[in-house]
């Protein structure tokens, strides 16, 4: 049973993953990073201590999270003492859990599947949870904690959750810049941002209640090539907005164009 935990990292999901711990009852024992300012920050809203040093880091705590990047987890996890009987997880999309197995027999993978920002308030039950375990019983030490946090678990290797982190590049990381490409052209012509957001609902609504392939409209899609020109036409000094707009307007016209053989 997870009871208690140490946390490794100060950045975005530790943050909301602190919060959520705190919330459901687990004694955040610790908190380590190599950053002392958001460290400190962190450990100062869990009430616990913090240390920047591996050595210093408690031997009695349940489990280990590590919520850092994937070389940071690496290197820390082998500097760490062995602890036979704890638990070691980490955070990440695309890392193996194969790192903690020279460290203990009990390791895995706790990867909450969505984007995230410390400027942004977050309901952590909302978020889907990905686990992955070396044996049963770390399993459902995993289970039993994402219940705790009110969180829907799935189970997934670690081959799909690579592709599970790819999918979330493109539908959220890409398409979060293609909106900023489009502000960077609203403002270009001294147009407020604020006339994009209704836009911005409805598409997201469209595209949760309908499903992505359902709720494309546009120019490409309905292969409107005046449309398209006056548009490259108006992109013709920003060559980087230019091969962007051509290459998606290309995937979207033959996504929709495969049964005429276009």
């Amino acid at each position: 049973m997870i009871n208690s935990v140490v946390v490794l990292g100060s950045g975005k999901v530790s943050y909301h993953l602190v919060r959520a711990l705190l919330r459901s009852g687990i004694n955040i024992k610790q908190i380590f990073s190599r950053n002392n300012n958001t460290g400190s920050q962190l450990a100062g809203l869990a009430n616990c201590g913090f240390v920047n040093e591996v050595s210093d880091i408690l031997p009695d705590a349940d489990a280990y999270i590590f919520s850092m990047n994937d070389d940071a987890d690496k290197v820390v996890s082998q500097k760490l003492k062995t602890r036979k009987n704890k638990i070691f997880i980490h955070t990440a999309g695309s890392l193996g859990m194969n790192i903690f197995e020279s460290k203990t027999e009990n390791y895995g993978v706790f990867y909450p599947f969505q984007t995230f920002s410390q400027s942004t308030d977050l309901d952590f039950s909302k978020v889907p949870l990905c686990i992955e375990a070396s044996n049963p019983e770390t399993l459902e030490n995993l289970k039993i904690l994402s219940e705790k946090l009110s969180c829907k678990y799935y189970e997934i290797t670690e081959d799909k959750r690579k592709i599970l982190h790819l999918t979330g590049v493109f539908a959220c990381n890409f398409m979060n810049h293609c909106v900023y490409l489009g502000e960077e052209i609203l403002k270009g012509a001294d147009i407020s941002e604020e006339i994009i957001k209704p836009l911005l609902e409805q598409s997201f609504y469209k595209i949760l209640s309908q499903g992505a392939f359902s709720s494309q409209t546009g120019p490409a899609l309905r292969n409107d090539k005046i449309s398209m020109e006056k548009h490259l036409e108006y992109l013709q000094d920003n060559k980087n907005l230019s091969d962007i707009y051509s290459l998606l307007s290309e995937s979207i016209f033959k996504t929709y164009n495969k049964e005429n053989g276009e």
